[in-house]
């Protein structure tokens, strides 16, 4: 995120009508929005979404407010309640890329992958230097079988920031999956980074890959992307010890 992260289109928010709010309740509604946060922090979704409630229950004029309410909802697997919100949070904000992102997220989740790709796209376009849009439009392409649209969208994403993966407020989809989407993800998230020189990262998507059951150590032989760090003690010592595990098995 992982980030980290979501009936009208992505593109068609409910109207919203603006209510007035004391000042009194503003406060009360930032303090539970914290409240909010730092049980998030400490991964207790359902407190975190708790005080989310709250928080939009007393200021539900905050676009931030329901976008981090729908991220709590879709920690828990309550995608249809995380449109919802996502969309609120749209219409609160039609210039906030972050909801529209999340959006995607939720219909990813339910395997709606042609409204995802619709929302990962119109959040790229608000906002262009965004990575971690650009890393779950890989994921999304990763998931249809479209490696080769996949790398680009990945590619696109660590050139704008090589430690997209490891931010704490960025959940990625490339992070996300099953044995078998986690060990092809990572093979070709290692073979990123090793073209771009990185290569404690690219060991590191190596390592993940080889745990979750990735065998071939004649496609990282051959792979072109590792040429730039084949000769490094690192990668050498990582491909023995690779060997190693797989033949164990």
């Amino acid at each position: 995120m992982i980030v980290i992260a979501g009936i009208v289109s992505a593109g068609c928010p409910p109207k919203i009508v603006r209510v007035e709010v004391s000042k009194e309740d503003l406060i009360k509604a930032d303090q539970a929005f914290k409240e909010g946060d730092a049980a998030f922090n400490r991964k207790d979704y359902y407190a975190a979404l708790i005080k989310y409630l709250d928080a939009t229950s007393l200021n539900p004029n905050d676009s931030y407010f329901f976008n981090r309410l729908g991220i709590a909802y879709s920690q828990l697997q309550y995608y249809e309640d995380a449109i919802k919100v996502f969309r609120r949070s749209m219409a609160l904000d039609p210039a906030y890329p972050y909801a529209v992102n999340n959006l995607g997220t939720a219909f990813f989740a339910r395997r709606q992958f042609r409204k995802a790709e619709k929302s990962f796209k119109k959040a790229i376009s608000m906002k262009e230097n965004e990575a971690s849009f650009y890393m779950n439009l890989g994921a999304l392409y990763f998931e249809k079988k479209r490696p080769d649209k996949a790398i680009i969208a990945w590619r696109k994403g660590l050139e704008l920031d090589a430690d997209i993966l490891t931010k704490k407020n960025a959940v990625s989809l490339a992070l996300e999956g099953d044995k078998e989407s986690l060990r092809e993800k990572n093979y070709f998230l290692a073979r990123l980074y090793a073209a771009a020189g990185n290569i404690p990262k690219a060991i590191e998507c190596l390592e993940i890959a080889v745990d979750n059951g990735f065998s071939d150590i004649e496609a990282i032989q051959q792979q072109p992307d590792f040429d730039s760090i084949r000769k490094d003690a690192r990668f050498v010592e990582f491909m023995k010890s690779a060997a190693t595990i797989i033949k164990s098995r």
